[in-house]
């Protein structure tokens, strides 16, 4: 099976059922998760797997039809987990000349108005706070 991202190594299942979660933005018990798509089963088997790469964790516990059952959440938020991807998708390019620059300028093209002006505020402080970790003043060309 091919893995989504190497960070976390998951499979496509084991991704599918974080989006389910996440999508939830709440705790669940298996048969909340389970649908369709996933039975019941491959989901408990699924989750503990999970449990054990320490992705998901056990939160409490809550009533599910006549008896108590475990409620699971993720331990990685979405944000970690794609960025994630994004990190091992760029690292595992065939065209080696793109650069982090490259891909801000293919980024920002899309922008405009307020949002750009955001994106630009933002990546300046990065830039600056990166400078002053590395003690590193600016650089005139």
């Amino acid at each position: 099976m091919e893995k989504r991202t190497k960070k976390y190594q998951l499979t496509p299942r084991e991704v599918d059922i974080l989006y389910v979660m996440w999508k939830a933005g709440k705790p669940l018990v298996a048969s909340e998760i389970a649908g369709e798509e996933l039975a019941l089963a491959t989901v408990h088997s699924t989750l503990k797997r999970m449990m054990k790469k320490n992705v998901v964790e056990v939160e409490g516990f809550a009533k599910s039809g006549n008896v108590f059952a475990r409620c699971y959440q993720p331990t990685v938020s979405l944000m970690e987990f794609e960025l994630a991807a994004f990190s091992d998708a760029y690292k595992s390019m065939t065209c080696r000349d793109i650069t982090v620059t490259d891909l801000m300028k293919a980024y920002l093209d899309g922008l405009e108005g307020d949002t750009l002006l955001e994106e630009l505020d933002g990546l300046e402080r990065f830039i600056k706070e990166k400078r002053k970790e590395n003690g590193m003043g600016k650089r005139i060309d």
